[in-house]
């Protein structure tokens, strides 16, 4: 019997590793692929070590300029704007996924794989996208863009297992090291997880950042910042002003360099304006109440749907919710099913 091949993404951690030999133990032949996208010799050798102890063919593909172009400057570029953008979502939708999947084609029309928490089922002819069952771990938030093209060619290995202890003892023989580490946490890219001394240095280098102010609702200057790259909405740490009440970032204005602040009640919308929407095949959105989601770890909310032109929509929300915020993704479901999602754009009221 021939088996079948699978191009998995490999990146050295624990969950990429756990996945590639649970596809070894169905009865794949499994290729790893290791993208170098930053320069990462620490990710590079981790891969490799996996790659060579479960003993499979492994590549590294080098795409730091597609990377920089495709995610980096855009999550610069949103910060620059007052957005906050999701870097994981761009990575997934511009880089991973199409990666694979132009290499699955090379490779006798492969199957690909990834170590993220989720499950496909398919259902006549069409390919469903659910949350995983390990509801802690689950990452279908960050797949909703995920076409049929490539859902009928993906598995997710990790999408039987309960718990992430359980997926460290798959592989605790084999990398006992590796199977004890600690997760990877913050944003890939940036160093030392300092978020906001990234995007000064990629937006000023070593100029000073320029200052603006704090106002209230009236216009009222309230205090200096430094640098709207710093702040999100919601946010309440680092103000540095002085309160006689609670505040909390309630709006950026990046034309004139200013952050507003307000009690939090301002931060609570009943309609939210989404873009780029995508919806999976065969949905309309055309139910009374849809639940969706505005982060990863949010509350799941109900809201109405209605498209105002083509990949537009708003969404009217039975609750307030609480600081949807311009360039993070909100994404619909039904149940565990995954329905499609855009990128928030703008809040009303």
């Amino acid at each position: 019997m021939i088996k079948k091949k699978v191009i998995i993404g490999l990146s050295g951690g624990i969950d990429s590793a756990a996945s590639a030999y649970q596809l070894i133990k169905e009865g794949y032949e499994v290729i790893g692929v290791t993208f170098d996208f930053f320069n990462s010799e620490t990710t590079l050798k981790a891969a490799g070590m996996v790659a060579e102890t479960l003993g499979i063919e492994h590549h590294v593909v080098h795409a730091q300029h597609r990377f920089s172009e495709k995610v980096i400057a855009p999550f610069i570029d949103g910060y620059k704007k007052g957005q906050t953008p999701n870097p994981c979502m761009l990575c997934n939708r511009e880089m991973k996924f199409k990666l694979l999947g132009q290499l699955a084609q090379k490779n006798d029309n492969a199957l690909i794989a990834t170590g993220h928490y989720a499950e496909i089922a398919k259902v006549g002819n069409q390919f469903r996208l659910l949350a995983s069952r390990n509801s802690r771990k689950d990452q279908s938030y960050f797949l909703y863009h995920l076409d049929q093209d490539v859902l009928s060619r993906l598995l997710f290995p990790l999408d039987h297992f309960e718990s992430k202890d359980e997926v460290r003892q798959t592989i605790k023989n084999l990398l006992p090291d590796l199977s004890a580490g600690d997760e990877s946490q913050g944003i890939c890219f940036i160093p030392q997880k300092n978020h906001t001394l990234f995007l000064k240095e990629a937006v000023w280098g070593s100029q000073p950042t320029p200052s603006g102010n704090f106002v209230d609702a009236s216009g009222k200057i309230l205090g200096k910042h430094r640098g709207i790259h710093g702040f999100t909405l919601g946010q309440t740490r680092g103000l540095e002003i002085k309160q006689t009440s609670r505040l909390v970032v309630t709006e950026i204005l990046p034309e004139t360099n200013t952050i507003v602040l307000a009690e939090e009640s301002v931060l609570y919308k009943k309609e939210i304006i989404i873009g780029d929407l995508f919806l999976q095949a065969g949905e309309d959105l055309t139910e009374t109440d849809l639940s969706f989601k505005t982060c990863r770890w949010g509350n799941a909310y109900l809201g109405r749907v209605e498209k105002l032109s083509e990949g537009q929509a708003i969404v009217h929300c039975k609750d307030p919710v609480r600081a949807p915020t311009p360039g993070q993704a909100l994404v619909f479901y039904r149940g565990r099913q995954v329905l499609g999602g855009g990128i928030i754009k703008k809040n009303l009221n």
